[in-house]
């Protein structure tokens, strides 16, 4: 059976079933970094056991224009425990939720940055896109490591509303 076929899509995702394509994000599927909020029965945790089953207001700015244009969110990816910032002898990629990220190419090299898994899920080909954040080298240096294209926009460019935040003057989402 044709996969267009199992998905039943509504509204601007329809059109596009239609025929006519409303935009490149519909039906892209994205996984997004921990950090970022969903106002779903997805948990946005950050990685920590301490905010699991926590409900956010609403979605994050970025999943909200994700969804409109008709992006279709598979899951959270893990990351570094509080994007690395809980402690400073934790290794990179290490989550209490998930255990340890591994880079998919070489198991033993570090996964690197606090957006691991949104590069690890990219390189291992579970989703075509997936949105991380970046304080300092968070999606710049796993990308590289992993071998996958990441983008940090200039601060700014990019709506931080419903992002577990670290640093107002440094946080961004690519």
């Amino acid at each position: 059976m044709h996969s267009s076929k199992l998905i039943r899509p509504t509204g601007r995702g329809r059109l596009s079933y239609l025929g006519r394509c409303w935009g490149c994000t519909a039906f892209l599927y994205i996984l997004l970094k921990d950090n970022i909020a969903t106002k779903d029965k997805m948990n946005t945790t950050a990685g920590s056991f301490a905010l699991l089953k926590s409900v956010v207001p609403r979605d994050a700015g970025v999943v909200r224009k994700l969804r409109k244009a008709g992006a279709i969110i598979l899951g959270k990816a893990s990351l570094s425990e509080w994007a690395a910032f809980r402690a400073t002898a934790t290794p990179s990629g290490w989550c209490a939720r998930t255990g340890q990220g591994k880079n998919p190419y070489v198991l033993s090299a570090t996964p690197c940055g606090s957006s691991s898994g949104s590069a690890i899920s990219v390189a291992a080909n579970l989703a075509a896109v997936s949105l991380g954040t970046e304080t300092d080298g968070s999606i710049l240096c796993p990308s590289h490591i992993n071998s996958v294209v990441g983008i940090k926009p200039t601060l700014g460019l990019t709506s931080r509303a419903g992002v577990v935040p670290i640093s107002p003057r440094q946080d961004t989402v690519g």
